[in-house]
Order: C-alpha cells, then sequence, then structure tokens
C-alpha cells in the first residue's frame, strides 16, 4: 500500500504515487489522450482486415482483435478497449479493442485505479511531491536516468524502447537493471524493451538477472536470459503511452498546459495573448474549450500567437 496524490489541471491531471517519501510512479492523463483502456463502448465495424479489423467509436478509430465472429461490416458491437492509442515517431498508433458480452462502462480514472491497488488519496500536492515529479519528467524529456555508477539512456522506437547503459566497469549490469526496474515503475514503461548492457560473464549476469526479478516485485513482465553480448529483451503489457513517450513525443502538449498554468497564474486584468512555439499553440487550437475554461477562471479575454512561451498582457 502507498499514499497518492491527484493534481487536476487545465488540460491535464497528473498522479504521483509515494512510498517512504519518494515518487515511485507517476500518471498522466491529458486532454485529447481518446479512449483509454478499460472503457467499453458500443463501437461500428469498418474493415475487416483477416482475423482483425478496423472499427470506429466516439469519434476514434480502432484496431479490433479478433473480429468478432459473424459479424459483418456495418455492424454494431460493444468493444472493450484493451490499448489507448499514443504517438510514435512518424506514426500514431491506433487504439485496440476487443469484443465484448458486456454492457457499457466508462474507463476508469486515475483515481479510481490506483484505489482499487489499495493506494490511499492524500490532499494536495505537495512541494517535495512537485519537486520530486518535476526532475522526474525532465529526467524522461531528457531520456536519461541516473543510477549509483552509471546512467540509463532510453531511446523510443516504433519497434521497442531501446536502452542503453552508460558507465564502467564488468559489475555494471546488476545496478543497471535495478534501475531499469525502477524506471518501468516510475515511467509505465511497457511494451517491448531492448537492454544493452555492458559484457559480463555467465555468473554476472545470472546474478544481474535475478536482482532485476527481484527489483520488479509484483509487476507483470517477461524477459529472455542476457545473453554472451550483453543483450536481454523484456517484454510488459502497453495499455497506453508511457510518461517517457509523452515526454519525449508530445512535447507540444506538455509546452499548452505549462502555459494554461502560468496563464492562470497571471495576476492581470487585461485582455491576455498566449504566446507558444507553433506546435503548442496548434494544441491549443484544436481544444477551444481550455481557452474558453481559462478565459471563465480569469475573467480575461484570451488570443493566441506563435513566439516564445510567455503570457502577454
Amino acid at each position: 500500500m502507498a499514499d497518492f496524490h491527484i493534481q487536476h489541471r487545465l488540460g491535464e491531471s497528473r498522479a504521483a504515487v509515494i512510498e517512504n517519501f519518494r515518487l515511485v510512479e507517476m500518471h498522466i492523463a491529458r486532454d485529447g489522450d481518446g479512449l483509454s483502456a478499460g472503457a467499453r463502448l458500443p463501437g461500428r465495424l469498418a474493415t475487416k482486415l483477416g482475423t482483425r479489423g478496423i472499427a470506429q467509436a466516439a469519434g476514434e478509430e480502432l484496431l479490433v482483435e479478433p473480429w468478432p465472429a459473424g459479424a459483418t461490416e456495418g455492424a454494431t458491437v460493444t468493444l472493450e478497449v484493451t490499448r489507448a492509442a499514443w504517438r510514435e515517431r512518424g506514426r500514431d498508433r491506433l487504439a485496440k479493442a476487443r469484443p465484448s458480452n458486456l454492457d457499457p462502462w466508462p474507463a476508469p480514472t486515475l483515481e479510481s485505479q490506483l484505489h482499487a491497488r489499495g493506494h490511499v488519496l492524500k490532499p494536495g500536492w505537495p512541494a517535495d511531491v512537485a519537486g520530486q515529479w518535476e526532475d522526474a519528467f525532465e529526467a524522461a524529456q531528457l531520456g536519461r536516468l541516473p543510477f549509483e555508477s552509471g546512467s540509463l539512456v532510453l531511446v523510443p522506437t516504433p519497434a521497442f524502447l531501446a536502452v542503453d547503459v552508460d558507465g564502467h566497469g564488468l559489475a555494471l549490469a546488476t545496478p543497471a537493471l535495478k534501475a531499469l526496474a525502477r524506471a518501468i515503475r516510475l515511467w509505465g514503461l511497457g511494451g517491448s524493451i531492448v537492454v544493452d548492457l555492458p559484457t559480463a560473464d555467465r555468473d554476472q549476469r545470472t546474478q544481474a538477472a535475478e536482482a532485476f526479478d527481484r527489483a520488479m516485485g509484483k509487476l507483470p513482465f517477461e524477459r529472455t536470459a542476457i545473453n554472451g553480448f550483453g543483450l536481454v529483451q523484456i517484454v510488459r503489457p502497453r495499455p497506453g503511452p508511457s510518461i517517457l513517450e509523452r515526454a519525449q513525443l508530445d512535447r507540444a502538449g506538455t509546452e499548452a498546459v505549462q502555459l494554461l498554468e502560468t496563464a492562470l497564474a497571471d495576476p492581470g486584468t487585461a485582455p491576455m495573448r498566449l504566446s507558444a512555439p507553433p506546435p503548442a499553440i496548434r494544441w491549443l487550437e484544436a481544444r477551444p474549450h481550455l481557452l474558453e475554461e481559462l478565459a471563465r477562471r480569469t475573467h480575461r479575454d484570451v488570443s493566441l500567437t506563435s513566439g516564445t512561451a510567455n503570457v502577454q498582457a
């Protein structure tokens, strides 16, 4: 059991899980995320592609696997979302769903998910939580997580998450894999993870793998043995984008949400102009309801312009 804090910002909600005063899990639900894992809803089957196909639900395209037995294109069926959509370098990956015989049901909120795991909601967003969050999110943006004797370099690719170990010494494999286990939980890393470890002898590889297994605790995963070249592959469930992917591949959303927070804190009363790089401006333009809410809360007219991120009166 652990404590968790929720922060509802304009454009996103954050959840921080704390154990022994340390941030161990980060969760983000961002405006425009679309359907999330666990939601059940009616969907129209659009295109059959062998044993799977494409459906439309709530204005979003989904990959349906398997295709419902006996169903034809155009039919409406209940679908359960098993994986949210996310952005990859060069493309966006569709959400994934499967047929369900159960009644439609909304996706669980961040708060309900953490409550279901036995965690206890604590009030507010304390300064120590905020500080740890910002440090960990910055590390995700950089794709670099330091540990005692080196650092992990993490690069998302369409095929897998590539993890390189930066450091020296034959004994680096064990602390590196323990640090990776911490990163997996902290940032919600999933899918296929390929780690390139320093070359080590058989005993060291065995010790490192066993240390990783212990550090993962109850987190679900499968892995290969560490081969003689230092490569190991880890496979985990991937219900949606990780914090690492959000930090590196949705910088526009991150910049836009931060700009909204800055605008909410601005003490002025004159009409405000939000300035940001073009991708962040496009993100905001696609979500006029957020600008309307900002205007309502601040009692100020709001406009947008491209440029350096700031709030102009």
